[in-house]
């Protein structure tokens, strides 16, 4: 799992222009690394983007309410 850490870490070596330059010191292929990270950062924040539409509009539509419901009570009685 990433870090909420490890999140800031990276966003601040982004906007400190520290990537831009390690990026103009690295050859071809590190550059191409690079360039692949950062791909796969956008495909993940498109798949974060989906997941928590998902459970949103579950939560708007009710679907988690009785569910939840459910999960409460047995805790409850378990107690």
């Amino acid at each position: 799992m990433i870090t909420s850490r490890q999140v800031e870490e990276f966003k601040e070596y982004l906007s400190s222009g520290r990537w831009d330059e390690d990026f103009g010191y690295r050859t071809p292929d590190g550059q191409a690394e690079m360039l692949d990270f950062m791909e796969s950062l956008f495909e993940l924040c498109e798949l974060a983007d989906e997941v928590l539409s998902k459970r949103l509009y579950r939560n708007m539509s009710g679907e988690d309410a009785s569910q939840s419901d459910a999960t409460s009570s047995s805790l409850i009685s378990d107690h």
